[in-house]
């Protein structure tokens, strides 16, 4: 039988391996959402968002490798933060090309992080809206409010304790801003039907 203080330098031996991995998962995190955000501009702007959205899915990669062995950690709220924003982009990328969003699994996240990315792609969904609105594209705003309705829907069925999945403050932001978008989306239509009136006059 082991005595106490070989058992215990073990133990050490294996927390210190965990403590590295933590803290290189907690650097490479903060990488990804970074890029991820970044991504995120640059879709917001009309570029491409190819080279930061490729980065952050290469150090994704790394991460998961990084804490196989660590499923606790892989759970833990740095590195669901950065998989909700990996999320985030890959839905909103779908919508603004018309498409069903990925699953989880394509997006290769917990489903935990995905319907926290669900949720805060309503917001971003809520920026091209308003840049569809100021260009007098009523059309283009229609198919982002639907995309935002359809995204709110699938939140609010989500109906979890918050030490599960915390959807609460996500469904309230969200709700808020569909109906700000109807609301905004009914006065264009009709500014713009009077303009039309007005220049056939």
């Amino acid at each position: 039988m082991p005595d106490l203080h070989s058992m215990a330098k073990k133990m050490r031996e294996r927390l210190d391996r965990k403590e590295s991995a933590r803290e290189e998962a907690i650097k490479i995190s903060r990488k990804i959402i970074r890029e991820c955000r970044s991504a995120m501009a640059s879709i917001q702007g009309g570029r491409d968002p190819d080279e930061p959205l490729g980065s952050a899915k290469k150090m994704h990669k790394q991460l998961k490798a990084i804490l196989e062995d660590y499923p606790d950690l892989l759970a833990s709220g740095y590195t669901v933060d950065a998989e909700q924003e990996l999320a985030e982009v890959a839905i909103l990328m779908a919508a603004i090309a018309g498409q069903e969003p990925p699953s989880p699994e394509k997006v290769g996240v917990t489903d935990e992080a995905y319907i926290l990315g669900l949720g805060d792609s309503i917001g971003e969904l809520r920026r091209i809206f308003l840049q569809h609105l100021m260009k007098d594209d009523v059309r283009g705003a229609e198919s982002m409010l639907r995309a935002m309705e359809a995204f709110f829907s699938t939140l609010m069925t989500f109906d979890y304790p918050d030490a599960l999945v915390a959807t609460k403050r996500k469904q309230d932001v969200a709700r808020s801003l569909v109906e700000k978008c109807r609301g905004e989306l009914i006065l264009s239509a009709q500014m713009s039907q009077l303009r039309k009136d007005l220049n056939e006059e």
